[in-house]
């Protein structure tokens, strides 16, 4: 099955989408070129077959293959199934894209919360750079809408100086400023959280088109004070 899929992503290959993605992804060198769409409907045609043949014979030879394992996650109807799935997984994640392919993927996380926290825990204190970055795509994908205290609990916690991570955590604390304006400058103000993070925060909300001319300016004051 995977020689031919591999020759399959060969021939779907697209040199000038290989060049642009190569820019994207910095030290990842098994690029094929595969559009994102075009995976996602070969993922789908795994899921439903014998998806756990593809998953056995994966060797993650080709960027694209580790991308449709991280789609074909989020297709499994069984929870449990796709919960070890994707504990199995996370050490796989080696560039944003895969961790944010398999983020938006696993829409499974949302159904049981307190179960997707047991897993989060086990990896936000990571020093290691993606599984850092999957607990804040996950949170900022899945939690703020209605759990917003445990989300900026975990970036007032946030340890990591690795950069993809450190995005992750600032691209959170701006969704937050964008759904819970008040309280998020609020909680900013009173806490100290990672420097970095709270200056890139700011400059990622303000460059929303979600947030008022008013709750800009305000932002742009503050980050005045910080520096």
């Amino acid at each position: 099955m995977i020689n031919d899929l591999k020759k399959e992503l060969m021939e779907l290959s697209d040199k000038k989408y290989q060049a642009f993605s190569s820019k994207l992804l910095p030290n990842t060198d098994n690029i094929l070129g595969v559009r994102l769409p075009v995976l996602r409907k070969i993922a789908k045609r795994i899921s439903k077959g014998n998806y756990n043949l593809f998953l056995n014979q994966n060797d993650n030879e080709f960027f694209e293959l580790t991308i449709i394992e991280a789609m074909l996650i989020g297709m499994i109807t069984n929870d449990d199934e796709a919960f070890y799935l994707l504990e199995k997984f996370i050490p796989k994640i080696t560039n944003w894209s895969t961790c944010d392919t398999l983020c938006a993927s696993a829409k499974f996380l949302k159904k049981d919360k307190e179960r997707t926290k047991k897993l989060l825990n086990k990896y936000l204190n990571s020093s290691d750079e993606f599984e850092s970055r999957f607990c804040y795509v996950v949170l900022l994908m899945y939690f703020i809408d209605d759990d917003y205290d445990f989300v900026f609990t975990c970036i007032k916690n946030f340890n990591n100086e690795k950069y993809y991570a450190k995005m992750a955590a600032a691209w959170c604390l701006s969704i937050c400023l964008i759904k819970n304006f008040n309280v998020c400058f609020k909680d900013i103000e009173e806490n100290i959280i990672s420097p970095w993070v709270r200056a890139k925060g700011i400059t990622k909300a303000i460059e929303s088109y979600q947030l008022s001319d008013f709750q800009k300016e305000k932002l742009k004051e503050y980050r005045k004070i910080l520096k």
